[in-house]
């Protein structure tokens, strides 16, 4: 049985991914829309840290992730080798995605390029508020997908294929579970960034 703490977290995740993105996947003919998606979150019994897994890149592949109801937004590693992905896209600096996440700060990364080090790409600062830690993080744009639902049985994925986040390290995750690649935040909507 799902207890009532989980049972909020879906609750919020869903509404969160609701207002980032419409939740459409793209089939021949028509399009499908999804009555409900489902992120499964577990606590863990050693750190009492509530914990989950989404699909993110291409091709898709599982990120583990702790959940923090404190936080600002989605960061994921990007730690060089840990990022492998074709449709990974920086946010150049003055984009939409730039605006959206309120950077005003362009930034260049000279051991790049590579996820999460690219030259003219704006940023915010990635927080860790588990661990109480921050760093400047790339923003970039990948493919995300949840599994959808119609209540009782699994459906289909659900892709959103520009789905913005930040790129962080895993030093920012010292005293996670282990595999743990990044933090998804849920308590704004959106990216947020402090330079504004």
């Amino acid at each position: 049985m799902m207890s009532s703490s989980s049972s909020v977290l879906l609750c919020l995740v869903f509404f969160l991914f609701l207002s980032i993105s419409p939740s459409t996947a793209r089939t021949p003919g028509k399009p499908f829309r999804p009555r409900a998606l489902v992120l499964p979150v577990t606590k863990d019994p050693s750190t009492s840290q509530y914990l989950t897994t989404i699909r993110q890149r291409t091709p898709l592949r599982p990120v583990k992730l702790t959940v923090d109801v404190g936080g600002k937004a989605l960061w994921v590693a990007c730690d060089r080798g840990e990022y492998i992905s074709s449709t990974y896209r920086p946010a150049l600096c003055g984009s939409p995605q730039c605006r959206l996440a309120k950077s005003k700060t362009c930034d260049n990364c000279w051991d790049g390029p590579r996820p999460g080090c690219n030259n003219n790409t704006c940023s915010n600062v990635v927080y860790n508020t588990v661990e109480k830690a921050a760093q400047i993080g790339e923003l970039a744009t990948d493919v995300l997908a949840l599994q959808s639902t119609d209540g009782s049985n699994p459906g289909r994925l659900v892709r959103v294929p520009n789905f913005l986040f930040s790129c962080g390290s895993l030093f920012l995750g010292r005293i996670w579970p282990k595999e743990r690649k990044g933090l998804l935040d849920l308590v704004e909507p959106r990216p947020h960034s402090p330079h504004s």
